[in-house]
């Protein structure tokens, strides 16, 4: 017999908010002004790539979370943009989601 009711009890952990942390925030930050890059091909456009600081990944229950949290792991290596991002979203049974983001951190030529 297969049961589909919790019974009233929350399975999923309490949702992160970028607000609480703040490397999160600096994340949103730097990509909404532009000056970070994700592309899901494997260059950015007129720039040229120095050197890769290899997979990086992120998961998370939201989605903010996980793709922001993915720009800060970047950011901690010194990156500049992020090469073939992809993104999945797992379903559970009760309804839960999780959200894993990722790609290759690259460090780009500065442009004169």
């Amino acid at each position: 017999m297969a049961l589909f009711n919790s019974g009233g009890r929350k399975t999923k952990p309490e949702e992160e908010d970028t607000k609480s942390d703040p490397r999160l925030g600096q994340a949103k930050d730097h990509y909404m002004a532009g000056r970070f890059k994700i592309v899901t091909i494997d260059s950015v456009p007129g720039r040229e790539i120095l050197g890769t600081f290899g997979l990086i990944v992120c998961r998370s229950y939201t989605f903010d979370s996980a793709f922001y949290g993915l720009i800060a792991q970047a950011l901690e290596v010194n990156a500049d943009a992020i090469l073939g991002y992809r993104e999945t979203v797992a379903f559970h049974p009760e309804g839960d989601k999780y959200y894993s983001c990722y790609g290759t951190a690259v460090r780009l030529k500065p442009q004169r």
